[in-house]
């Protein structure tokens, strides 16, 4: 049985275990901020970084058996990755990163949590954008985006 907790921490665990490489030679890490987290701040020197939230959509019943506690739900649930690239930067860092995110999760079968889809999606400038749990403080930045809809199965 899997959980939106458990699933959710399948797709954190892929993320953390593949940090990307930061696209400007000799650049810090990619940081990445999690939704409901607090973060560390912005770094005065606009730098990219990821900001993940998780959604999880209203379960349907697959399979009936078994008893009451006994059926099994087909949970679907997005993972919206946001990456934010330093203004100037251009548009191709920013998608090239959310690339770095889709190819991970593209094939992904694991621990009871099945990838969908993997898409990403230009952005634009950052003051445009309204993300949940993240103070607009993204005015110098440039985002792109990666959905990742994937599904995890529940027996109750």
């Amino acid at each position: 049985m899997t959980t939106a907790t458990d699933a959710f921490a399948v797709i954190r665990a892929m993320m953390e275990a593949n940090v990307p490489a930061n696209p400007r030679a000799g650049g810090p890490a990619i940081a990445y901020r999690w939704f409901g987290e607090t973060g560390p701040a912005l770094p005065d020197q606009p730098s990219p970084f990821v900001y993940t939230v998780f959604t999880a959509l209203r379960s349907d019943t697959i399979e009936i058996g078994g008893g009451r506690g006994a059926n099994r739900h087909r949970n679907p649930a997005e993972a919206d990755i946001f990456v934010f690239v330093p203004n100037g930067w251009g548009q191709k860092y920013g998608t090239d990163l959310a690339e770095h995110f889709a190819a991970l999760f593209r094939p992904l079968n694991a621990n009871g949590v099945t990838v969908d889809s993997a898409t990403v999606y230009p952005g634009g400038s950052g003051p445009e954008i309204a993300v949940p749990g993240i103070d607009n403080e993204a005015g110098n930045y440039f985002w792109a985006g990666c959905g990742v809809r994937f599904h995890f199965d529940l027996t109750g």
